[in-house]
């Protein structure tokens, strides 16, 4: 294998999280599974049709990473994503762990200061707003 190849860089950094001995790699190895519901462009909170962004999470303990993806391979997409209200209050945040479009040197360091800000809708619940390129993918912890 070519541990320069963009592919490989991808795998590997997703890797990395999955195999770490933090609460991250633990959740995503250990975790329960919960497809989110998102909202975008006027539309209620439900779980998306296809060519949309798909975002579930998997929590273990106080430990909660959300994966979304783009579904759609030639248009980016934006919504806002349903994490769990409890463990991240409106105005908490989550740090990006992983993005698809990240360059080679991202992808070997990644950077530890992009977050998303934890808003909370009017009927409660909580969200974090998400937008990817076509068929993108971010992992947020």
């Amino acid at each position: 294998f070519n541990p320069d190849h963009p592919t490989y860089l991808r795998i590997a950094a997703i890797a990395r999280l999955r195999n770490g001995s933090d609460g991250v790699g633990r959740t995503l190895r250990r975790g329960r599974l919960f497809p989110r519901e998102t909202a975008f462009a006027g539309y209620p909170f439900a779980i998306p049709p296809a060519g949309e962004l798909m975002a579930w999470s998997m929590t273990h303990y106080q430990t909660e990473v959300v994966m979304v993806l783009n579904t759609h391979g030639a248009a980016a997409r934006g919504a806002d994503v349903t994490v769990d209200a409890v463990m991240h209050p409106a105005g908490s945040t989550l740090s990006i762990l992983y993005q698809s479009d990240w360059r080679d040197d991202e992808l070997r360091q990644p950077p530890g200061d992009r977050t998303v800000r934890v808003t909370q809708q009017p009927d409660g619940r909580a969200t974090v707003r998400v937008d990817l390129p076509p068929a993108g993918m971010m992992i947020l912890g």
